[in-house]
């Protein structure tokens, strides 16, 4: 690791470490969210499931990737967004308004 070592960080407060984990958490979040290609791990969760579930779908070609070697998956972000959005789900205030609407038009025809 980047010439970090136990003895290097032994001086260092507990609550600094934590401070500077986190931050590179943080990082790596926003480094992921720029990513335009995904791997399957990160793909994963990025949409929230496990890296198992996600395989299979491949495996059972219900989502969309690219295999360019023959063995890696890669995901596009922008395919996973428009799949995960697929199906929406109406709410219940759209169904209310579709209700008002179609009651409307049979009031006056």
């Amino acid at each position: 690791m980047s010439g970090i070592n136990s003895n290097s960080t032994e001086n260092v407060p507990s609550g600094k470490v934590s401070d500077l984990i986190q931050r590179i958490s943080v990082l790596e979040d926003v480094l992921c969210a720029a990513k335009e290609v995904l791997t399957l791990e990160e793909a994963a969760v990025f949409m929230g499931i496990s890296r198992s579930t996600l395989y299979k779908m491949t495996h059972n070609n219900v989502i969309p990737f690219y295999r360019p070697n023959g063995k890696l998956i890669y995901f596009e972000k922008s395919e996973l967004l428009a799949w995960m959005r697929k199906n929406r789900a109406i709410s219940q205030e759209e169904v209310n308004e579709h209700a008002h609407q179609v009651l409307q038009k049979m009031a006056m025809g």
